[in-house]
């Protein structure tokens, strides 16, 4: 599951050299220039979720579809969107030491910071489990039955005492960085419009 997350700029001012220009070039222009906005600012997006959670860069290609420009503008539709994937990240994916099945491992969920998980440890799951990590690794922990793990982030139990641990989702994080985006998303708006009608006034 995605949620879906818009960010809205309104106000765009038309050149005063491009009043009177036909409106179905000003509305090219304008689509085309939400467009090249939505791929950058879902770059520039990728780039600071990173600077805060220890995602490889390739977790957050587009082609991945975890961070990704979900609809873009056209005739008729001049907004863009882009998406976050929902569903929480794996523990494992942030492991940076551990043997799979013994106890005891260390995560990196935040760049340059590690923590020592004495009591959890990798085990390899079963074919068709809705996970995404290599080899389908998962990262597990054991507890007093009838009880959940302290501190966890929406842990998933697979037996009585034993769950899987998660991180947190891309659009968890994708709210913390959204308003820090913002702006400069405006001044490329702008800028790229502004580019776009002066090819159509040439």
């Amino acid at each position: 599951m995605a949620l879906k997350l818009a960010m809205f700029v309104e106000g765009l001012d038309l050149p005063e050299e491009a009043i009177g220009l036909d409106n179905e070039k000003i509305e090219r222009a304008a689509y085309r220039a939400i467009n090249f906005t939505a791929d950058r600012t879902r770059t520039d997006s990728a780039d600071l979720i990173r600077k805060q959670v220890n995602f490889p860069a390739s977790y957050l290609n587009p082609s991945q579809g975890r961070l990704k420009v979900a609809s873009k503008a056209g005739p008729g539709d001049l907004q863009a969107m882009i998406i976050g994937r929902h569903r929480a990240t794996s523990l494992a994916r942030f492991v940076t030491s551990g043997t799979p099945g013994k106890m005891g491992v260390t995560v990196a969920v935040k760049p340059g910071k590690t923590e020592e998980m004495a009591k959890a440890f990798i085990m390899t799951l079963r074919a068709g489990t809705s996970i995404d990590t290599a080899q389908n690794l998962g990262l597990a922990i054991r507890v007093e039955r009838g009880k959940t793990p302290d501190k966890a982030y929406k842990p998933v139990r697979i037996a009585d005492g034993l769950f899987l641990l998660y991180g947190p989702s891309v659009d968890q994080v994708f709210r913390t960085v959204r308003e820090d985006v913002s702006p400069d998303a405006e001044k490329t708006l702008e800028k790229e419009f502004n580019r776009l009608i002066g090819l159509e006034l040439s």
